[in-house]
Order: C-alpha cells, then sequence, then structure tokens
C-alpha cells in the first residue's frame, strides 16, 4: 500500500519535517524534527506514525503537553518523543536502531481533520555477511564514527600497500547538531587470500588502524573526541 498524507482545508498548517532522510548505523539512534508555527498545542496532541516498506502507517504515539502516550507494540525504551522550548518544535528519537525500524515517519496533528508533515524517510545501514561458498568472496566493513571536523581519509592495505576492490561511503553527521561525524567503507576479496588486511583511517586529532580478522566482518572503530566538542 501507498500511503499519501492528505491535506485538508485552506487555512490549515502544514508540519514541517527535518529532515528529509536520515541514515545511521545498528544500534545507534536516529532523530527527525516536526514544526507547527503558529498552532495552539495546549490541548492538541502530536502524533508520530510509522510507515514499514510495503506496508499502511501504523502510530506509534502521541504526545500532549502533560505526557506521552505509546500505542499498542510501541514502549518508551525504543521511542522518545520530547518538545521544544518554543511549543511549536517536536522531536522524536528512535533508539537502538534494528532493520525493524527502517521506514517513513510522519508526524501529524488534528485542525480539524488529521494534517500530515511530508514525513522523513529513515534508512538503516545493514551490517554485511558473508556471501554464499559459490561467490568465493568475503566482505568486510569498517565504520569509523564520532570525529570531527569532517575530513577524514580512509584506506585499507594490505602488507602497507593501497588494497584494490575498496568501497568508501559518504561522511554524515552522527547528530542533527553536526558536532560530529561518520563513516563506512567495504572491502571484498577472494576467501583464499591473506587476512593481513588493516583498515585505516588519518584524521587531524588522531589516526590509527585495525585488522581483520577470521571470527568477525563488522568493525567499529570508535573515536574518543568527546573532549574536544
Amino acid at each position: 500500500n501507498i500511503f499519501t498524507p492528505p491535506i485538508y482545508g485552506y487555512m490549515q498548517v502544514t508540519p514541517v519535517q527535518t529532515p528529509l532522510s536520515v541514515t545511521r548505523p545498528e544500534m545507534k539512534t536516529a532523530r527527525m524534527i516536526c514544526k507547527v508555527d503558529g498552532v495552539d498545542f495546549s490541548n492538541n496532541p502530536i502524533h508520530w506514525y510509522r510507515q514499514s516498506p510495503g506496508a499502511p502507517p501504523k502510530r506509534i504515539l502521541y504526545m500532549t503537553s502533560q505526557s506521552v502516550s505509546m500505542d499498542e507494540g510501541f514502549n518508551s525504551n525504543k521511542f522518545e518523543a520530547t518538545r521544544q522550548n518554543d511549543k511549536f518544535t517536536f522531536k522524536l528519537d528512535v533508539h537502538r536502531l534494528t532493520s525493524e525500524d527502517a521506514g517513513t515517519y510522519y508526524c501529524a496533528y488534528w485542525d480539524p481533520e488529521k494534517i500530515f508533515g511530508p514525513g522523513t524517510k529513515l534508512v538503516k545501514i545493514q551490517i554485511l555477511h558473508i556471501p554464499t561458498e559459490q561467490h568465493e568472496k568475503v566482505t568486510y566493513m569498517c565504520l569509523i564514527e564520532d570525529f570531527y571536523p569532517n575530513v577524514i581519509k580512509v584506506t585499507w592495505k594490505e602488507n602497507e600497500k593501497k588494497a584494490e576492490n575498496a568501497v568508501y561511503g559518504e561522511i554524515w553527521p552522527s547528530h542533527d547538531d553536526k558536532k560530529s561525524y561518520s563513516i563506512s567503507s567495504w572491502l571484498t576479496i577472494d576467501k583464499d587470500r591473506s587476512k593481513n588486511y588493516r583498515c585505516t583511517y588519518q584524521h587531524e586529532r588522531k589516526e590509527d588502524s585495525v585488522p581483520i580478522t577470521s571470527q568477525g566482518i563488522y568493525y567499529i572503530i570508535k573515536n574518543y573526541f568527546s573532549m574536544y566538542l
């Protein structure tokens, strides 16, 4: 089913949602913002919906000035709704992301019919898996996160030489306030090749590398740059 948010009336205010899309790795937090200027929310709740791929939208929660009420199947440990001091801006944090969280999130309110925002698409970075035996290939992933500023060089090395068949992703903000950034990279090699590969990065505040092993295919390099932020 394809869900098209309805628009009713002439003077009604359509919610503004940002960002248009947000991409986050598994087990991280995604944040989306809804703003409805000029609407009195003292007695008018804000609703948050999720539309999973190929499914109709389902309400997650609704929020009044006094409390947040979760719908069946959702819980406050996963979904955190807050209201900003300007009274017109609302945030939804989705914690500990899994594949089930992917989809488009809509905020809505009643005036007097339900008015929906344009939506924010949540894209979760999938953990790569070892291909089947017939392909005779193995793929490794390197995720570098929480660095600032957003200038970094990432390379894969084999015996101190630059490895081929590496794919380097784009840098994305780790948080909405852009105080830190993340980047991911992939390397695909033949299964019978030596495991003497390293994911290496260079940043103005730190430089390091991590070797791959036969036990894992997913690596997270956590940069402790919080002291600089």
